[in-house]
């Protein structure tokens, strides 16, 4: 089935696409067991049924064989409904999941092209930087080493250079398995004002990591050809949220890398060389990349999810800093005294309190001691003493359901939540707040594209097509003569979802999103957008 919906989109308008009633049980599982969805029919068949099944081979009983193979396949599909409704899901999977199917099956159909030349340029230019970066580790460990073998590196950097006994006051991560030291990034960060070579690791990982990753992985995805497609995933995250694979979109760096370029010839400055994997990716011609992006939206869900009084007045003044004013408001300070770096503290921390990051991994974000990271994280819940609460009521409510629900009833089930060991039971309670939060930003995320697509394919004369989402933004190829009309109606229609009757979302914060276009999706311009124009009503 989403062959032929891939090939409808491929060869014909996106109409028919979008006209699909299709139902799928394998995002029926997906949505009852999204932390351990069946990944073939066999499987789900297996998971749901009173007695295995097995599929047989077609033999000299084609017919029978594929009557029955349709028969148990209408019954899984009718018991799977009927589990959806009992847990009340029936409408995320009607509203939501099911027409997400025709916007996935779109989007792999459009190809993004890519300047090749360019890349293998950059590719060469990362591969010499990476030799450079080698010598001068060998130099500063004043030996030869595999820089990739940790095993290496541990005995040069704790061994040979002792530099865990010159850490004061510094707790030194280590391996989880054998308890040794750790080589890990956390571990160099905390080494690296202590010797070179820490540093010179760090930037070498950095840039391997660009150079295999996002350089030579989008040149083996593009073979021949000047474009790529990836595949995109709908039950791969327990969250809601779509992924990507060949090549991996979402993992592409928002910032670009400075590459130094060492110089030989005596009096020569260094070339420093600007590399951005997105600016390879380019429109066809005539056509502009538009991407629309929800600003702050987990941290607006947790204003709304948790009605903090301080955290809602943020979000009255569409034209503040909300990252400043947070500041602001947790060092009592006015806006004016905030620095940047207490802005920047501020939006770490709140994003700690989302994502469940303990002490040591926000000591290590900030760059502070775990004790001082604490206190920041304490004092934080202190101001916004409401945030603290939301947090206990969805542990409390966890504990007692077994389950947490985004704002449109998606759910995850934690069987770990009453575990008797303590780091199993705490790893559940932060996945429990992490969902709520998450899963309810990818609700509004898949909401967004579901309504501009319904939007594009029922209109004949507009030209635009979703190539990517990347978490709270999505990313469009236009048609250069119709950029601010569809700008004017994405944002308009992304912001109108703070209000969602048939589903009962009333937030209580406005949606605020940002619409950026560029010739390449490395130079990408903020768009200035005249006042909101009344949304399209769906």
């Amino acid at each position: 089935m989403q062959y032929s919906i891939l090939n409808t989109a491929q060869y014909h308008t996106l109409s028919p696409v979008a006209g699909c009633h299709i139902q799928d049980p394998q995002v029926s599982g997906w949505l009852l067991d999204p932390t351990n969805p069946s990944s073939c029919y066999p499987d789900l068949l297996n998971k749901h049924s009173k007695r295995p099944h097995t599929t047989p081979a077609l033999g000299t009983k084609k017919v029978s064989q594929v009557i029955s193979g349709l028969y148990s396949l209408y019954c899984l599909n009718m018991k799977l409904c009927f589990k959806l409704q009992s847990q009340g899901l029936w409408e995320l999977y009607s509203d939501m999941e099911l027409s997400m199917i025709s916007v996935l099956a779109a989007m792999e159909s459009h190809h993004i092209h890519v300047d090749k030349e360019a890349l293998k340029r950059t590719s060469n230019l990362l591969g010499a930087k990476m030799k450079q970066l080698e010598q001068e580790a060998h130099r500063a460990a004043g030996q030869i080493f595999l820089v990739t073998s940790n095993t290496q590196l541990r005995t040069v950097l704790f061994e040979k250079l002792c530099l865990h006994k010159r850490c004061e006051n510094k707790k030194l991560p280590k391996t989880i398995n054998k308890q040794q030291q750790s080589t890990s990034e956390a571990a160099l960060l905390q080494l690296q004002d202590l010797h070179p070579l820490p540093k010179i690791i760090l930037e070498y990982r950095q840039v391997h990591k660009i150079k295999s990753t996002f350089v030579d992985g989008i040149l083996s995805c593009m073979m021949s050809k000047n474009y790529v497609s990836s595949t995109w995933y709908q039950t791969s995250s327990v969250t809601g949220r779509v992924s990507a694979k060949h090549p991996n979109f979402q993992a592409l760096p928002r910032q670009p890398l400075q590459i130094t370029k060492k110089q030989y010839i005596e009096g020569k400055e260094e070339e420093v060389v600007t590399v951005h994997p997105r600016a390879m990716f380019i429109p066809q011609e005539g056509w502009t990349f538009l991407a629309a992006d929800f600003c702050q939206v987990e941290l607006r869900l947790l204003a709304h999810l948790s009605s903090d009084p301080e955290l809602l007045r943020i979000f009255t003044n569409p034209q503040a800093d909300v990252f400043t004013m947070l500041a602001s408001q947790w060092k009592g300070v006015s806006e004016g005294e905030v620095t940047s770096e207490d802005r920047e503290h501020a939006k770490r921390i709140v994003y700690s309190v989302v994502y469940g990051a303990g002490r040591e991994r926000l000591s290590g974000i900030l760059g502070v001691s775990a004790e001082q990271a604490s206190r920041f994280q304490d004092s934080f819940l202190q101001t916004y003493k409401e945030v603290h609460a939301f947090i206990q009521r969805t542990i409390q409510q966890c504990h007692k359901q077994g389950y947490v629900l985004s704002i449109m009833g998606r759910r995850r089930t934690l069987p770990n939540i009453n575990a008797p060991d303590w780091g199993i039971r705490m790893q559940a309670e932060r996945q429990a707040v992490n969902f709520v939060v998450q899963g309810s930003a990818a609700d509004l995320c898949k909401m967004a594209m579901i309504r501009i697509f319904k939007l594009v394919s029922s209109s004949s004369s507009r030209s635009v097509r979703l190539i990517a989402q990347l978490h709270d933004e999505l990313l469009y190829e236009v048609e250069d003569s119709q950029v601010e009309q569809f700008a004017d109606l994405v944002r308009s229609t992304m912001e109108s979802l703070q209000h969602i009757d048939h589903l009962g979302v009333h937030l209580k914060v406005p949606l605020k999103v940002a619409v950026s276009s560029g010739k390449s999706w490395g130079s990408m311009s903020e768009l200035n957008i005249p006042p909101m124009s009344p949304s399209p009503s769906l």
